[in-house]
């Protein structure tokens, strides 16, 4: 106290009576622009929000992506028949990959082996396939040029057609004779009956005593005869009839086994011919790069004749002429997926385009995957309603794909409403 006196006594008269007696009004206006500063500070923090973000790698695309065409095998490009960014229509041939077989001449053979229906394997043009240089597809036509020989063959000598003939002279003989048989079996049957009569008359006479035991043992030696030969045009016909009945038989063996054959080749043909289509299949997806669509085909990097790949190399990529509407695939991990909802919005910096200068793609959450991948990563699909225009008012173009970063907003809160929150949690950490 003493001190302060003596501090005191080095002012002023003024000085010290300010000191010793402040105004009132410095601690009205003090208190005035601290309570100032604490409203603005409040109003700013419930203005600004500060939302909570789900940060991933996005890829926008369209719902019918580019296609991206990969080598099949370890090869040199043989032939490249498009330029880079050169249009192309569906099952257009891009590249030829270097075979052992001459392209052109495993090309011609698919064209006519695509023109033909299995009934129609007969007119196959095989003098025209017989020059082709076809490499390892020529075990797989040799063996169908063998099997369509062979049906061509039997087709035209038909070698069940003798016997087949030789039954039918047989059985148009065979029934001629059974016609004469029946004609001498009627002329016996009227012989045997007069006979017969005659037998018995005289059997008559020789009873009441007219004739001779000798001329009725005569007429019943005739009747004996007629009968007897009677019994043997009727076993004749019998063996005639057995006879027809053994050449219908052979016969119809002769028509199966001829039919039997004939099914048997064309069998044989047909099945060859399913394999030479799947062997020239698959030659297809080893050798061709093709388009599956209509679009722009780009390079994926600087390709020349004789250039080597490898199996799985990435060669072409066809962009769809239609890309319909563009959406976004996005690959989060577990961490926070338990906040993303279908409807959140989601904000997208492309990496082709710096957002401080292009701005920001928004689009929203449609729906994310049930299970994770094998890295333990959600696939969340988003919609670009707005497609690619920015948060300045720019309209990017889309090429193939754009990669970039997104951001799901999973909590738009105020600054300080996330104030009060984050109090919150630890009142409730200390609880």
């Amino acid at each position: 106290m003493k001190e302060q006196q003596d501090d005191l006594k080095v002012y002023s008269e003024e000085v010290r009576d300010v000191l010793s007696h402040p105004p009132k009004s410095i601690f009205l206006w003090g208190n005035t622009i601290v309570f100032g500063f604490f409203i603005v500070l409040t109003v700013f923090s419930w203005i600004i929000k500060y939302p909570e973000f789900v940060p991933a790698p996005i890829v926008v695309t369209s719902q019918n992506p580019p296609e991206k065409i990969e080598a099949r095998s370890n090869s040199k490009i043989e032939k490249i028949f498009i330029k880079d960014h050169q249009k192309v229509k569906k099952g257009d041939i891009l590249f030829v990959l270097q075979s052992t077989a001459n392209y052109s001449d495993v090309l011609e053979l698919k064209k006519l082996v695509d023109s033909l229906s299995p009934n129609e394997l007969l007119s196959f043009p095989l003098s025209k396939a017989s020059h082709f240089k076809l490499g390892e597809l020529q075990g797989d036509y040799n063996n169908f040029s063998k099997a369509f020989q062979d049906e061509s063959l039997f087709s035209r000598l038909q070698p069940y057609a003798p016997e087949s003939l030789a039954a039918n002279q047989s059985l148009s003989e065979s029934r001629g004779r059974i016609a004469n048989l029946q004609l001498q079996k009627k002329l016996e049957l009227t012989k045997y009956e007069l006979t017969k009569k005659n037998y018995q008359r005289s059997q008559d006479l020789y009873n009441q005593g007219v004739i001779a035991a000798m001329e009725m043992e005569n007429e019943k030696i005739k009747y004996l005869q007629a009968q007897q030969n009677l019994e043997n045009i009727n076993i004749s016909i019998s063996q005639m009839q057995e006879n027809i009945s053994n050449l219908n038989k052979t016969k119809s063996g002769t028509t199966i086994n001829s039919e039997k054959d004939k099914i048997n080749y064309s069998s044989q043909t047909l099945q060859l011919f399913e394999q030479l289509r799947k062997s020239l299949k698959q030659w297809e997806q080893s050798y061709l790069i093709t388009s599956s669509t209509n679009g722009t085909a780009s390079f994926q990097q600087f390709f020349g004749e004789n250039q080597f790949v490898k199996a799985g190399d990435p060669i072409v990529s066809i962009l769809p002429d239609h890309t319909e509407q563009l959406v976004g695939r996005m690959s989060v991990p577990a961490a926070n997926t338990g906040k993303i909802i279908p409807g959140q919005k989601v904000l997208i910096k492309l990496d082709n385009y710096r957002f401080q200068e292009y701005g920001i793609i928004e689009g929203k959450v449609k729906n994310i995957s049930m299970i994770p991948d094998d890295k333990g990563n959600y696939y969340v699909d988003i919609i670009l309603q707005k497609g690619l225009k920015t948060s300045y008012n720019k309209t990017l173009k889309f090429d193939k794909e754009l990669r970039g970063n997104g951001e799901i907003v999973t909590q738009d809160l105020r600054l300080i409403e996330r104030f009060f929150y984050q109090i919150r949690k630890l009142l409730g950490y200390q609880n």
